[in-house]
């Protein structure tokens, strides 16, 4: 009788360990009105196309303020997939830049930014999406980066912040920042490469025949 006890609880322990290794994580992307097309489209692409053999490693949607369509760059209309109010819990955000302003501005939007930081969501910024974040609170005493055209603006806007120049991305731990538009897939794959290992990033960077990646190009915090 207790070895068949003992063969259940094994089957049972492996099931569940393998039921979690299936689990897959919850990647947010922020958008809205004049959202960067490459901003959003290009971190969205590595954490789409991310996988392992138990498959895709992540389930990634579209979540913005409210349910309206938006305009990406003048020409890209996207219909967001959930707003912050009925998304499922992510595990990851990816804030874009572009037109940042309206988001900066919206305090239901950083309320929700900061509750996501509260959860221990694995916050990321790409390009001016930083902006978002440092209202929220949370560059304060950390490092980060922004689009290059932007850069004395974050040094200004975030006075106890170090912020970085010509680095393509900047890992704190919870909250990570690109530098701009294609610095962005850099980010996405350092992630990746940083919950899954290098051989799946690796992997993720061939099939988008990214050869650019290099991994170690960007500036991981110690603490």
């Amino acid at each position: 009788m207790k070895t068949l006890f003992y063969i259940f609880l094994m089957t049972f322990t492996v099931s569940c360990l393998h039921s979690q290794a299936l689990k897959k994580r919850n990647v947010a992307i922020f958008i809205y009105q004049g959202v960067e097309i490459l901003d959003f489209g290009g971190p969205s692409e590595v954490f789409a196309s991310a996988s392992t053999d138990s498959g895709f490693a992540f389930n990634v949607y579209t979540v913005a303020a409210t349910a309206d369509p938006i305009l990406s760059q003048r020409f890209i209309t996207v219909v967001p997939q959930y707003t912050i109010d009925n998304c499922p819990q992510p595990d990851i955000i990816v804030f874009p830049g572009g037109s940042t302003k309206s988001s900066v501005e919206n305090p239901r939007v950083i309320e929700w930014v900061q509750n996501a930081a509260k959860n221990s969501t694995i916050l990321m910024s790409v390009c001016t999406g930083a902006f978002i974040l440092n209202k929220a609170g949370l560059l304060e005493g950390k490092e980060a980066t922004t689009w290059y055209g932007q850069i004395d603006n974050l040094i200004k806007a975030a006075p106890k912040t170090k912020v970085h120049r010509n680095t393509r991305y900047v890992d704190n731990g919870q909250i990570i920042t690109t530098a701009g538009v294609s610095a962005g897939i850099d980010g996405a794959l350092h992630l990746v490469e940083r919950l899954l290992g290098r051989d799946v990033a690796a992997g993720t960077a061939k099939y988008m025949e990214y050869d650019k990646w290099k991994p170690n190009e960007g500036l991981v915090v110690q603490k």
